[in-house]
């Protein structure tokens, strides 16, 4: 069985993020860093929350007792190593619980790296999903979906530019991409027959037509902060910026470390 809706009921990882103060000629983005005296807090939050992002407690129990493996072992076999894939998940990762934290209301999360076939690759269809449905048994019209393409930079490289990527998923994203990922999650979460789930994504797919929903759209950028302000300053074409559309970004030192420490100990620590 494998839960992938849950509820953002968690402490305010937003809250440890402070605001950026742009330079000058900088592009029109919401963009927050992380203080150093912050940053352990950050990493103990999501070291955390980074194993049941992947498997559940129970699914953890299943394969101990099926295979006679460690916790250890179970968790590790479904991470990704150190590199590009590790970087880009913990992006997405970090994106999810950080949106589920940004926004005023409460919202249920998407754990879609759980349904990954390949723990060395990226996971299928747009990067972050939330939703919002206050009521399940009758829905509004002022339910919503928020969908986030995430892209990270932990290494400097002239060629690779996070933000101009994060907008091209977002176009991705608006033009069919979050309607083929609200389906396949729907495929997904009847294959493992839990009910709960089906409700929730069910309201926003095969019950759409009778009771229509808003889509908020995120473009986000996780940048190492050595490098920006530099990512700032990249001349781009931007989309309107309006309520149903918001770029954003994050500065965090040592963003390779980080997120190496974090994927380690979430291992180690299990």
């Amino acid at each position: 069985m494998t839960e992938i809706v849950s509820n953002c009921e968690d402490e305010d990882i937003s809250d440890w993020f402070e605001e950026h103060i742009l330079p000058d000629g900088a592009i029109d983005a919401s963009v927050y860093i992380v203080p150093k005296d912050k940053r352990q807090l950050v990493a103990d939050y999501l070291v955390s929350k980074i194993p049941d992002c992947y498997i559940s407690q129970q699914t953890i129990n299943t394969q101990m007792q099926r295979t006679g493996l460690s916790k250890t072992e179970v968790i590790q076999n479904k991470l990704p190593d150190a590199g590009n894939v590790m970087s880009g998940d913990f992006g997405e990762i970090l994106t999810l619980f950080f949106l589920g934290s940004y926004e005023e209301e409460q919202l249920k999360k998407i754990q879609k790296w759980r349904f990954k076939q390949d723990r060395l690759k990226a996971a299928p269809h747009s990067d972050v999903i939330l939703l919002n449905c206050p009521k399940l048994a009758s829905p509004s019209e002022n339910d919503f979906v928020i969908c986030a393409e995430s892209k990270a930079k932990a290494t400097r490289s002239t060629k690779y530019r996070p933000i101009a990527n994060a907008i091209e998923g977002y176009n991705a994203d608006k033009t069919g991409r979050l309607a083929r990922t609200l389906a396949w999650l729907r495929e997904k979460a009847i294959e493992d027959d839990i009910g709960t789930d089906i409700a929730y994504i069910e309201r926003f797919t095969i019950h759409a037509t009778a009771k229509t929903f808003q889509k908020k759209y995120k473009a986000f950028a996780i940048i190492d902060y050595n490098f920006l302000d530099e990512e700032l300053l990249h001349e781009l074409e931007l989309p309107q910026q309006n309520p149903e559309f918001e770029l954003l970004a994050i500065g965090i030192n040592d963003l390779k470390a980080l997120y190496e420490e974090c994927f380690s100990r979430a291992i180690s620590e299990a």
